[in-house]
């Protein structure tokens, strides 16, 4: 290839590159009213507590007043956002690691959750989310 060619392909590349990241920016982070916001579209019916929001912004835990014995799950994955109703018994597995909540669900969709939480909303978490576990689900049924 003739290094003119290569250079005018390189130059396009780049200018179409920017183009697009004009055009399609980054949507902004998931704060708490836009966590509530975007729950809300997904489960209408929802009455959602206090949120914790991940300190990276991109994911939110929303207990839920009502319905009864769920809780929802914000998660922005990329330009996307995904929610998620939790219910007993459909967490398989909960850990904590230093920062870091990492919540494995028993769903081929989104199996595995990590949220990055400070110490406090760290114990919240894990108090709400324990219930919502295996263990916890099986106790609720008999």
């Amino acid at each position: 290839m003739d290094p003119v060619q290569l250079i005018a392909s390189f130059i396009a590349i780049v200018l179409l590159a920017g183009v697009a990241y004009k055009l399609f920016p980054e949507k902004d982070v998931l704060t708490l009213a836009s966590a509530k916001e975007d729950y809300l579209r997904f489960n209408a019916n929802a009455v959602i507590g206090t949120p914790i929001l991940g300190k990276d912004h991109h994911t939110a835990i929303l207990p839920l007043n009502a319905p009864g014995d769920q809780l929802g799950i914000v998660t922005k994955l990329g330009d996307q956002l995904v929610c998620r109703t939790l219910q007993k018994g459909d967490v398989t597995s909960l850990s904590a690691n230093k920062d870091v909540l990492t919540i494995v669900c028993n769903d081929f969709t989104q199996p595995t959750i990590r949220i990055c939480l400070g110490a406090d909303d760290m114990a919240r978490a894990e108090t709400l989310i324990t219930g919502f576990t295996k263990a916890a689900g099986d106790q609720n049924a008999a």
